[in-house]
């Protein structure tokens, strides 16, 4: 139901502004990261697991990640499947980002979200969770 919520929403988009681009901003499924490790002394050999990069969860910040302002989901709604959380963002002039965290890796990417996206949802499998933490897996991220 959420996703053709928000198909109906693009579609919307499409006809009322065929000439614009409407603005969207999404995670990348995974991201490529080389890592470096030095082993502690001749007795340790370091290798790597080889372990998917997955996008493992999202946060939206107003202002510039760096100055911590993260924000909380307006809405949170649980099917028996799945999690949405809703972020209505109104104008700001200091901006909103998105940014994606990734599992098995500490490397995070960020963008400025386009001025006139106005909503960011995050779909995550409800009852699945992986990892020391716990998160559970993203199945979808979608800012328009």
């Amino acid at each position: 139901m959420k996703q053709t919520a928000l198909n109906l929403i693009a579609f919307a988009c499409a006809i009322a502004a065929p000439q614009v681009a409407c603005a969207q901003a999404t995670c990348p499924p995974t991201l490529a990261v080389e890592q470096k490790a030095s082993a502690p002394d001749p007795n340790w050999t370091v290798t790597f697991s080889g372990y998917s990069t997955a996008i493992a969860g999202v946060t939206i910040f107003e202002g510039p990640p760096a100055e911590q302002a993260s924000l909380m989901p307006d809405s949170e709604q649980t099917t028996d499947a799945m999690v949405f959380q809703t972020w209505k963002l109104a104008k700001s002039d200091r901006g909103y980002w998105l940014q994606c965290e990734y599992a098995n890796t500490t490397a995070q990417i960020s963008r400025r979200l386009p001025v006139n996206v106005s909503r960011c949802e995050v779909a995550y499998e409800r009852n699945v969770r992986f990892g020391g933490e716990g998160r559970r897996v993203v199945k979808s991220v979608r800012c328009e």
